[in-house]
């Protein structure tokens, strides 16, 4: 770990891991924080580093980003700011899934974000930071749904732009230059995703995902799989997951009521579950997150 990354750093307030619904969003904080845990959340994050420097623990993979940097990687992915210079500051943006999916990138910029990498620039200062504040200052200053519209038709410029002038990923190597854009994640797939983030939590089985785009179940789960890198029931359950630690943090109702209302079949199902992707109990996480000094 670099010397000039602080040691002891402010812990992350419980409201600020919970990011709403599946909307696009631009957050108001400039301020980076270390958090006591990792989370997750629906969104494709982009972090644009304004200055200092960001260890990130990324499904248990850690590395460091820099000033200048803009990095892309997927919140339904365990991730956690682990280690943050004195005076860091950054842009964060959530994309909706469906916004990232929909955008005319390469596949394997695609593939590279949603098989757990965490993608940078390719080229140190090849965003320039006033773009980006000026977004950022605009979508915060207005309620005007033209102008956040434009602002969010920005963000995908900049997912190609990324694309087309080079990028790598931190957790995995190098990629080549120039990746050519062969358009948008088809609409059938989109499709499933929509239904599965609107009724997740519900008993829904893969010929109800399929039957929502028109398609038989094992075609479904082929195109599926090959477009997101994950079977359609594994997607169902990192949703389900994701709404569950949100339950979590932000109420105080209890395990049963939790694993039943985000789609879990028993309390135990929910149980090995949680702790399969989280590496601890619900119980044990709820604990730790809300009183992260007494875990």
């Amino acid at each position: 770990m670099d010397a000039d990354v602080a040691a002891v750093p402010a812990h992350l307030s419980i409201e600020s891991f919970l990011v709403r619904g599946n909307d696009f969003l631009i957050a108001g904080c400039e301020e980076v924080f270390v958090m006591s845990a990792p989370h997750t959340h629906s969104q494709v994050e982009m972090n644009y580093v304004l200055e200092g420097t960001i260890a990130y623990r990324h499904d248990g993979r850690q590395t460091v980003v820099r000033a200048g940097d803009l990095v892309l990687f997927w919140g339904a992915i365990p991730h956690q700011s682990v280690e943050v210079a004195p005076g860091t500051r950054y842009v964060c943006i959530y994309l909706p899934l469906e916004m990232f999916l929909g955008a005319p990138v390469g596949e394997a910029l695609r593939s590279a974000v949603l098989g757990g990498g965490m993608v940078v620039a390719q080229e140190p200062g090849r965003f320039e930071p006033e773009p980006i504040l000026r977004m950022r200052a605009e979508w915060l200053a207005s309620r005007d749904m033209r102008l956040r519209d434009l602002v969010a038709s920005e963000v995908v410029l900049i997912l190609r732009r990324l694309d087309v002038t080079g990028w790598r990923d931190l957790l995995a190597g190098q990629h080549e230059e120039g990746r050519a854009v062969v358009g948008a994640m088809p609409a059938k797939v989109l499709q499933m995703t929509r239904f599965i983030a609107e009724h997740g939590h519900e008993a829904i089985t893969v010929a109800d995902v399929a039957r929502s785009a028109g398609l038989h179940p094992n075609y479904a789960m082929t195109r599926f799989r090959a477009l997101l890198g994950m079977t359609v029931a594994h997607y169902i359950l990192r949703h389900r997951m994701m709404a569950a630690q949100t339950l979590l943090l932000s109420t105080r109702k209890d395990l049963a009521t939790i694993a039943f209302e985000t789609g879990f079949g028993s309390v135990s199902q929910f149980h090995r579950s949680f702790r399969s992707h989280f590496g601890s109990t619900p119980s044990s996480f709820r604990r730790h997150m809300r009183y992260p000094k007494a875990a």
